[in-house]
């Protein structure tokens, strides 16, 4: 018997959803342009005029833009890294003659799709501009997300990560991930029970496999690998062998579809430019004493014919152990327990205190109210 849930109103509702969407699309302070740019999309009010190739070295692409009151902006570049070529962002301010240099090289090199985010601040706008990208030989972005973003108070331990950007889709960013400098380094942390120890410094490659290697001190309880992969489809996976023994396919995050990195890609098949979360979690007794095989294999079970590129990086083992067992000191003095001092000879033990009789309670009074006859006829 196979059951079966009707929603018949779903249609209506996404149509009615859809509509008002597109009626306030207009003063939404989050715009999406693809590049070629379509003359036909609505712009919103503080965008003048479709993007438009600028003069200078290279191609170079401009936007014109009055950025709202009070307001930071944050930009998602999507752009194509295949041919070797970063992208350099400048801020043009009306009436300054000299383009300043938001970020340098947003590139890290890895020959496939990527996407970076850059918060530009309202004071370093400072009013109305033209934002220039500009590419190698060709222009290799394919799309250029705006998102206009105002301070909020939030609570945060000092501790942990804190994010600096929550994006409409419910991105975390954090200030590394958002100021166009080159990605740092991870380093080893220990928080409580729990070692975060770091496999790789920077993007690895990881086609068609890739070795790591860590050491350890002692076995631990629990254990858990989580990194970041950039270039690998959605219809592939990458499997995890501790010590040549496998562990199974990780778990490989797949982005809301708010996300601008999704793009379409040959035969239907789409592709994500930028990198995606993956984790999973690793038998405690796979782990030992000393060097310990991190082996990261991609696998395409569906299209063994694939020769795309593919990348790690933010490779972490975590690791728990049990808290450390703090022996008692033995040669530490016992503390003398207090006791009562007794009563000197001839004196008479002190008399208890009076406890004045208790009322009695409503049950009391009510038995001894019928065993007076006091309720016969």
């Amino acid at each position: 018997m196979i059951a079966r849930i009707s929603k018949p109103l779903v249609s209506s509702v996404v149509a009615v959803v859809l509509g008002a969407f597109a009626a306030r699309a207009g003063d939404d302070m989050v715009f999406t342009a693809d590049l070629p740019f379509d003359a036909s999309q609505a712009l919103p009010v503080w965008m003048h005029g479709p993007p438009v190739s600028a003069p200078g070295a290279g191609a170079r692409v401009a936007f014109r833009l009055s950025p709202p009151a009070d307001r930071d902006l944050l930009v998602h570049f999507v752009f194509d890294e295949t041919e070797g070529g970063g992208l350099r962002v400048e801020w043009l301010r009306d009436g300054s003659g000299t383009p300043e240099v938001i970020s340098e090289n947003l590139g890290e090199g890895l020959g496939v799709p990527n996407q970076r985010p850059l918060l530009i601040s309202a004071s370093r706008l400072g009013g109305n501009g033209t934002l220039l990208l500009q590419g190698g030989a060709n222009l290799n972005v394919n799309r250029v997300k705006f998102e206009w973003v105002s301070e909020r108070t939030m609570l945060a331990s000092t501790t942990c990560y804190v994010p600096v950007v929550v994006t409409a889709s419910r991105l975390t960013l954090a200030e590394a991930d958002v100021d166009g400098g080159p990605r740092r380094a991870l380093q080893d942390e220990w928080r409580d029970r729990v070692v975060r120890a770091a496999l790789t410094e920077g993007a690895e490659l990881l086609t068609p496999s890739l070795e790591l290697v860590s050491t350890l001190e002692q076995a631990p309880t629990k254990a858990r690998l989580e990194a970041s992969f950039a270039g690998v489809f959605f219809d592939q996976e990458v499997w995890l062998l501790i010590n040549n023994q496998e562990v199974g396919p990780m778990a490989i995050d797949v982005p809301t579809l708010e996300d601008p990195g999704h793009l379409p890609g040959p035969d239907q098949r789409g592709v994500f430019a930028g990198w995606r979360k993956a984790s999973i979690h690793i038998p405690a007794e796979l782990l030992l004493p000393g060097e310990n095989s991190v082996l990261l294999e991609l696998r395409s079970p569906v299209n063994s014919n694939y020769r795309n590129r593919t990348f790690v990086r933010d490779a972490v083992l975590e690791l728990s152990y049990p808290p450390p067992v703090k022996e008692p000191d033995l040669s530490l003095p016992l503390r003398d327990v207090p006791v009562e001092p007794e009563p000197h000879a001839g004196e008479e033990a002190p008399l208890p205190p009076v406890v004045p009789p208790s009322a009695p309670g409503p049950a009391d009074a009510l038995n001894s109210f019928w065993q007076s006859g006091a309720g016969s006829f």
